[in-house]
C-alpha cells in the first residue's frame, strides 16, 4: 500500500499540471487584454484626440465594474462552479476587447472600458478561489507564484507582441491598434469555449484521479478546513465584518493603486527615456523585467512555503517596488533607469504569491469566495483612485517625477501597513494538527454592532 508521502506527492503533482497551465494562460490573456490599451495609447490617443487626463479617466472606468461586481461574481462561482463560471467569464470580456476594433471616439472607448470591467469581474478572485478546492495551505503560495507567471510571461510576450502588431499589422488600412485588440480579444473567446471541456469543479468531479488520490486530497483539506470552521457558516454580512479581511484588503489597495497604474502608464513613461524609441522599441525593452520576474517569482513563493513565513515575504517586495519607481524618477541615467523598471515589476510580480495564501489562513467555504472578493474588490478601487491621481498629475507641472513619486509611496504604504499584521499561521501547516484554538490563529469573527 502505497504511503502518506507517495499519494501527497502523485497527487499533487498531478492536479499542477492538469490545472495550472490551463488557469495559466487564461490569466495570460486576461492580463494582454486587460494592459493592452497602454500600448495601443501610444497610436489611439493621438488617432482619438483623448489627453493624458481622459485616458486616465479611461483607465480607471474599467474598474468600476469590477469593483461592483467581484463579490456577486465569486458567489455565483460558488453555485455553480469554476467551469461554467470561468468559460463565461473568458468569453464576454474576448468579445468585448474584440469591440474596440470598431470604436470611433473617445465615448466608444469609455463604453467598452466600463463593460470589459463587467465581463471581467471575478476572474482573478475566482481562480485564487479555485486554487483553495485543490492545494492544501502549505503548497499555495507556491501555486499562485505558478499561476502569477501570467504577469511576468504577459510583460515577456505580450509587450513586444502588441506593439509588433501596432507596428506591422495595418490590414484593409486599419490601424495596428486596432488589429491588436481583434486578435487578442479572438484568443480570449477560444480559451473561454475551451474552459468548459478542460477545468474540473472540485476533486471529486476528477476522473484523472485514483479514488485513493481523491480520498487523501478530500481528507487533507477537510481537516484544514475544520482548523477554519468557524469562518465555514458565516453570513454575508459577518464576512464583511471581518475584520481580517479589511486588513488584508486596505494592504491590498496600496499596492494595486500603484501596480495597475504602472500596467497603464509604463509604456508611456519607457517612451519617453529617448525620443528614438519606436512602439516597438518600448515593447523589447519591456521585455527585460519580464524574463527576471519569471525566474524571481516562483522561487519567491517557494521560499515562503518552505520557510513558512508570510509577512516579510508579502512586505518585502513592495519596498523593492518603490525603490524601483524612485530610481526612475530621481536619474537622468538610462541604465539606472531601466534598472528602475526591473525592480519594480520583480517587486509587483514577487508580491502576489505569499499574499494570496494569506486569506485561506482564516477563511473556507462561501467565507473565503467571499472574501477573497472583497479583498480583490480594493484592486478596482485602487485602480480608479490610482489612474485618475496619475493622470491629472502626468497633464501638471510635476509630470512623471510625480507620478513616478505618488506610486511609490503607496509602495511604501502597502509594505508598512504589512509589517503591522499579526500572523500566526503554523498550525495550517501541520500535517498531523486536528484541531486549533481559534483565538491563536485569529479565526474568530469580528461581528458589526
Amino acid at each position: 500500500m502505497a504511503t502518506q508521502t507517495s499519494i501527497e506527492s502523485r497527487t499533487l503533482s498531478k492536479i499542477k499540471w492538469k490545472i495550472i497551465p490551463f488557469c495559466l494562460l487564461m490569466y495570460f490573456i486576461n492580463y494582454i487584454d486587460r494592459i493592452n490599451i497602454g500600448f495601443a495609447a501610444l497610436d489611439m490617443n493621438t488617432e482619438l484626440h483623448i489627453s493624458n487626463a481622459a485616458f486616465g479617466f479611461l483607465s480607471s472606468v474599467f474598474f468600476i465594474g469590477y469593483f461592483l461586481l467581484e463579490v456577486p461574481s465569486n458567489m455565483l462561482l460558488h453555485r455553480f462552479g469554476a467551469r461554467r463560471w470561468m468559460a463565461r467569464i473568458c468569453v464576454s470580456w474576448g468579445l468585448v476587447t474584440l469591440g474596440m476594433f470598431f470604436v470611433q471616439g473617445y465615448s466608444h472607448v469609455l463604453s467598452l472600458r466600463v463593460l470589459l470591467g463587467i465581463a471581467e469581474a471575478g476572474f482573478f478572485p475566482g481562480m485564487i478561489y479555485y486554487f483553495t478546492f485543490w492545494f492544501p495551505a502549505k503548497e499555495r503560495a507556491g501555486i499562485i507564484g505558478l499561476f502569477m507567471l501570467a504577469v511576468p510571461v504577459g510583460n515577456f510576450t505580450g509587450a513586444p507582441l502588441s506593439t509588433w502588431i501596432m507596428d506591422n499589422i495595418h490590414w484593409l488600412g486599419h490601424s495596428g491598434w486596432r488589429w491588436m485588440f481583434m486578435l487578442e480579444g479572438s484568443a480570449a473567446v477560444v480559451v473561454g469555449i475551451m474552459a468548459l471541456f478542460v477545468l474540473t469543479d472540485s476533486p471529486a468531479k476528477a476522473k484523472w484521479l485514483t479514488e485513493e488520490e481523491k480520498a487523501w486530497l478530500i481528507d487533507r483539506l477537510h481537516r484544514e478546513n475544520e482548523l477554519k470552521k468557524d469562518t465555514a457558516s458565516f453570513t454575508l454580512r459577518q464576512t464583511f465584518s471581518y475584520i481580517r479581511v479589511w486588513q488584508l484588503a486596505f494592504i491590498y489597495m496600496f499596492v494595486q493603486i500603484t501596480t495597475q497604474s504602472v500596467n497603464y502608464w509604463m509604456p508611456i513613461i519607457v517612451k519617453s527615456f529617448s525620443a528614438t524609441f519606436s512602439n516597438t522599441s518600448v515593447g523589447m525593452l519591456l521585455m527585460l523585467p519580464g524574463i527576471i520576474s519569471l525566474i524571481i517569482m516562483p522561487l519567491w513563493g517557494r521560499h515562503s512555503d518552505k520557510t513558512k513565513e508570510r509577512k516579510y515575504h508579502t512586505a518585502l517586495p513592495m519596498l523593492l517596488s518603490g525603490i524601483g519607481l524612485a530610481l526612475i524618477a530621481v536619474s537622468d541615467n538610462m541604465h539606472v533607469r531601466i534598472l528602475g523598471v526591473v525592480l519594480n515589476a520583480v517587486g509587483n510580480v514577487a508580491f502576489y504569491g505569499p499574499f494570496w495564501s494569506l486569506p485561506s489562513i482564516y477563511l473556507t467555504g462561501q467565507a473565503a469566495a467571499i472574501g477573497v472578493a472583497i479583498i480583490n474588490s480594493m484592486s478596482s478601487l485602487g485602480g480608479f483612485i490610482g489612474n485618475n491621481i496619475v493622470g491629472v498629475l502626468k497633464d501638471s507641472s510635476f509630470g512623471n517625477s510625480g507620478v513616478l513619486a505618488f506610486q511609490a509611496g503607496c509602495c511604501i504604504v502597502g509594505f508598512l501597513l504589512t509589517l503591522s499584521l499579526k500572523l500566526r499561521d503554523d498550525a495550517l501547516y501541520d500535517d498531523t494538527a486536528d484541531s486549533v484554538d481559534p483565538v491563536k490563529t485569529n479565526a474568530s469573527p469580528v461581528h458589526s454592532k
